[in-house]
C-alpha cells in the first residue's frame, strides 16, 4: 500500500508527502500537482497510523475542494474515512461552534446569515440610528464591519479606536448590528471564524481540548488566509508542531477580502524551523503558455524565486486580439471560439473577465449563435427570490429569534398582515427585548395586536407544527410537506406566468438538494442542512459535466483549468484596475490575478482587448500592461483596430513597435493633477479627498469623501474643483 500511495510522485512531491513532523511550507506552483501532495500526505499520515482519522484537520476554501479531497483519500484507501475532518474554514467553524457555542453565549442552532441577510440587517441598523443610506451605504458599512472582524477587532474595540464623524457612526452601526445579531442567536460568516478564535483563545478548556485533539494541521491555499485564519490555526495548533501549508504567493489574489500575502511570505518566521519544499515542475500548461505566465509574474517584487518548468515543450504561441471596441470584443472572440471548437468540447472552453459587468455582450452574442453557455459566481441559487422565501421559512422554524427570516415571510404568500403591522410588532420586539416571532407568538397579550391576532393565528400555527418535526423528519419530506402547506405550487403560477414555472424548477431543484443530503447525511435534519447550505459559493453550482461554454470571473476560475482560455477586456483602467495604479501593492495583486488567469489554460491561451469602452459613457482605453510584460517572442497578435489611442505627448513610447501604437502611456506622472489623495475643495460639497479616478480626458470620473457629505461620483470637467493639497 505505500509503494502504491508514492510511486507515482516527482521527487518534491514525495518529499512534501513522507516529511510529516514539524512545520512544512510546500510551495505549490500552478499545475504542480498539489491536490495530489495533499490527498497523498493524508492517506500516508493514515496508513503509517502517525494519527486517527478524527486527530487530523485539514481546511481548504471550497466545498468542492473539500469534497474532492475526501474523495480521492477515500479512493486511495479504499472505503470512506467518516470521522477525518475535511473542510473549508467556515463549515469546520460552523460546526466547532455547534457543539461549543453554549461557552460565549450563543445556542448551538444559531442561524448563518448570508451576505444578502447581513446587508439586510446593516440597513435596518442604519435606519433604526436615523442615519441615511446615501451618507451610510449599507454595502459600506457591511465590508467596514467585515475588515474589523477579519482582525479580531470586535465592536466595542473598534468604537475605542473610532476617530472622527464617520468611523463613530460605524462604530455606532457595528455595535447595533451584533446586539441584533445576538438577539437573534445568529451569526454572520465572519461571526464564524472570529467567534471560533474566541472560544479557543479565551475557553481554555476548549482551546486545550482541540489542541490536544488534532495531531495534524493541513491547510489548502494558505496564501488566501487572511489575519483570524492565522490566529484560528495558531490557536489548534498543539506542542507537536505539526502543521503543514501549501499555496503558492504567486496566486494570491483575495487582498480586497482581507487575505494577507504575508502568511505565506513569513511563514519560516512564524513557524521556526519550518522545512519549505518547492513544487515548480508544471503537469497542466504548454512551455509557451508558462513562459508568457512567467514573463508577467516577475515583475512583482512580494514573491519567492521559483521557476515553472514541463518535460513538454512547444505548444501555441499567446494569441492577442485587438478590436476597436466591447461589442466588437465579443464578437471576434466567439467567431474564434466557433472556429476552434472544430473537434473540441465546449467544456473545454472558459471566458475570463475581471468584472461580471463584462458577460453582457458575450451573452448576447453566444445567444445569436445559438451556442450553449453557463456563467458561474452570478446570482447564486440560493439568492434567487423564490429559494430565499422559502429558506426563510425554513430559518424560522430553525431558529425563531432570525427576525431577519421572519419579515421577509410573515405576509408570504399574502394572509393580510400590512406593513403598519409589521412596524408594530417590530416596535414591541424592541420594547420587549425579543424576536418579531416571540411577539407573535403572545400576539393576544398585547392590545396592540389583539385586533389583529386572528389573522396571524394560522401563521404561527404553521411555524409550530414544523418547529416540533424539525428534529425528527428529514428535511426533505419536511420541506415537501412546508412546500405543499404553502400552495407555493399555486402562488407562484398566479404570481407570473412567465416566470412561475422556472421558479417551480428551481424550488424542486431545492427539494432535490434537501433529499440528496438526506440519503448522504447521518442526521438529515433541518439544522444540519440550513448550516450546509449557507456556506455554499459560486463555484459550487459550477458543473463540469455539461457540454456548454463556461464564463466567469478570474477570481472564480481559481482551483479550475480548461484546455482553452481566453483573456479579455485587457485593458489599462480595467485589467488592472484604475485603483491599482498608484498602488503598488494593489498593482502586485492584479499582476497576480493575471497570472492566476493565464495559467489556467492547458493548451492554447487568448488575450482580447478594445480601444472603447462603456463605463457610465464611452471610454478610450489603452492596452494592459499585462500584454507589454509578456516576451514578444510568445505573442501572436491579430490587430482588428480602426482606430488608435494615443496617450498625452509628454509620455514616452513603450512596448513594440508593431504591437502596440506609439506613445502607449502606461504609467502616471508624479505631478498628474486629478490622482488619488489629492484634497479638493467643490463650490457645494465643500472639502473633500480623492479617493477613485477613472478614466482619462474629457472621461475622466472622480470619487470624492467630502467631510460631513460623504462619498459622491462627479465627471471632472463639470465639477468645478479646486486642488488645496
Amino acid at each position: 500500500m505505500s509503494n502504491r500511495l508514492l510511486k507515482d510522485l516527482n521527487n518534491a512531491q514525495l518529499a512534501a508527502v513522507t516529511a510529516t513532523e514539524g512545520p512544512l511550507l510546500v510551495i505549490a506552483g500552478a499545475g504542480s500537482g498539489k491536490t495530489r501532495v495533499l490527498t497523498r500526505r493524508l492517506a500516508y499520515i493514515l496508513h503509517q497510523r502517525l494519527a486517527r482519522p478524527y486527530e487530523i484537520l485539514a481546511v481548504t476554501f471550497t466545498n468542492k475542494a473539500a469534497g474532492e479531497m475526501k474523495n480521492r483519500v477515500a479512493e486511495l484507501l479504499g472505503g470512506e474515512i467518516p470521522e477525518m475532518h475535511v473542510a473549508t474554514f467556515h463549515s469546520f467553524c460552523a460546526r466547532l461552534l455547534r457543539y461549543e457555542a453554549k461557552h460565549i453565549g450563543f445556542d448551538g442552532n444559531y442561524t448563518i446569515f448570508d451576505d444578502m441577510d447581513s446587508v439586510a440587517l446593516v440597513k435596518n441598523c442604519i435606519k433604526e440610528l436615523g442615519f441615511t443610506e446615501k451618507q451610510f451605504p449599507a454595502r459600506a458599512q457591511r465590508r467596514k464591519i467585515s475588515d474589523a472582524k477579519n482582525h479580531l477587532i470586535n465592536a466595542e474595540k473598534f468604537a475605542e479606536r473610532a476617530a472622527g464623524y464617520f468611523e463613530t457612526r460605524t462604530a455606532e452601526i457595528y455595535t447595533r448590528y451584533q446586539n441584533h445579531l445576538r438577539k437573534f442567536n445568529s451569526m454572520d460568516f465572519d461571526d464564524l471564524l472570529f467567534n471560533a478564535v474566541v472560544l479557543l483563545r479565551d475557553v481554555t478548556e476548549i482551546g486545550e481540548k482541540y489542541r490536544l485533539r488534532f495531531k495534524y494541521l493541513l491547510v489548502d491555499e494558505y496564501q488566501d488566509t487572511n489575519h483570524v485564519q492565522y490566529l484560528l490555526l495558531k490557536y489548534l495548533l498543539g506542542e507537536h508542531n505539526n502543521i503543514c501549508v501549501v499555496g503558492d504567493e504567486d496566486q494570491s489574489i483575495y487582498g480586497w477580502r482581507g487575505a494577507d500575502i504575508n502568511n505565506i511570505l513569513n511563514f519560516e518566521k512564524d513557524f521556526p524551523g519550518a522545512k519549505v519544499i518547492k513544487l515548480e515542475r508544471n503537469y497542466r500548461s504548454t512551455a509557451l503558455i508558462l513562459r508568457a505566465a512567467s514573463s508577467v509574474i516577475k515583475n512583482n517584487a512580494q514573491r519567492k524565486e521559483k521557476t515553472l518548468w514541463t518535460d513538454v515543450e512547444g505548444g501555441e504561441s499567446v494569441k492577442l486580439l485587438m478590436v476597436d471596441s466591447a461589442e466588437e470584443e465579443a464578437v471576434r472572440v466567439i467567431e474564434t471560439i466557433d472556429y476552434n471548437h472544430n473537434g473540441h468540447d465546449l467544456k473545454e472552453t472558459v471566458i475570463l473577465y475581471r468584472t461580471n459587468a463584462q458577460s453582457r455582450p458575450f451573452e448576447e452574442q453566444l445567444r445569436r449563435q445559438n451556442i450553449p453557455y453557463q456563467i458561474v459566481g452570478g446570482i447564486s441559487f440560493y439568492e434567487r427570490k423564490e429559494i430565499k422565501d422559502l429558506t426563510a421559512y425554513l430559518r424560522l422554524i430553525a431558529n425563531i429569534k432570525d427576525d431577519i427570516s421572519f419579515e421577509r415571510v410573515i405576509n408570504y404568500p399574502k394572509r393580510g398582515i400590512g406593513g403598519k403591522t409589521v412596524e408594530e410588532i417590530k416596535i414591541l420586539a424592541l420594547r420587549e427585548n425579543t424576536s418579531m416571532y416571540e411577539v407573535v407568538l403572545k400576539g393576544d397579550t398585547f392590545p396592540e395586536l389583539a385586533v389583529k391576532y386572528k389573522r396571524l393565528e394560522p401563521f404561527i400555527a404553521l411555524i409550530e407544527k414544523y418547529r416540533e418535526k424539525k428534529e425528527t423528519l428529514a428535511v426533505d419530506i419536511l420541506t415537501q410537506d412546508l412546500v405543499e402547506e404553502l400552495q407555493l405550487v399555486n402562488v407562484l403560477r398566479e404570481e407570473d406566468e412567465a416566470t412561475g414555472q422556472m421558479r417551480l424548477e428551481n424550488i424542486e431543484a431545492f427539494i432535490e438538494g434537501t433529499a440528496e443530503f438526506a440519503r448522504t447525511s447521518d442526521e438529515p435534519f433541518l439544522d444540519n442542512y440550513l448550516a450546509e447550505i449557507s456556506l455554499f459559493t459560486g463555484i459550487d453550482q459550477y458543473r463540469e459535466i455539461e457540454d456548454k461554454l463556461t464564463m466567469m470571473t478570474i477570481h472564480t476560475a481559481k482551483g479550475l483549468e480548461f484546455d482553452n482560455v481566453y483573456i479579455v477586456g485587457l485593458e489599462e483602467g480595467l485589467f488592472p484596475l484604475q485603483r491599482a495604479m498608484t498602488e503598488p501593492g494593489e498593482l502586485e495583486e492584479e499582476r497576480r490575478l493575471f497570472y492566476v488567469a493565464a495559467t489556467r489554460a492547458r493548451k492554447r491561451l487568448f488575450l482580447a482587448c478594445a480601444t472603447t469602452r462603456f463605463r457610465f459613457g464611452e471610454v478610450e482605453s489603452l492596452p494592459s500592461r499585462f500584454i507589454r510584460e509578456i516576451d514578444e517572442d510568445l505573442l501572436e497578435v491579430r490587430d482588428l483596430r480602426t482606430r488608435r489611442v494615443y496617450a498625452p505627448e509628454h509620455t514616452v513610447a513603450t512596448g513594440p513597435e508593431i504591437k502596440m501604437p506609439r506613445g502607449v502611456h502606461y504609467e502616471y506622472e508624479e505631478d498628474e493633477i486629478m490622482r488619488t489623495g489629492r484634497i479638493v475643495q467643490h463650490p457645494t460639497f465643500g472639502r473633500g479627498k480623492i479617493v477613485k479616478v477613472e478614466g482619462m480626458g474629457e472621461s475622466l470620473r472622480l470619487e470624492v469623501m467630502f467631510t460631513g457629505v460623504g462619498i459622491k461620483k462627479i465627471m471632472a470637467k463639470y465639477a468645478r474643483l479646486k486642488i488645496i493639497g
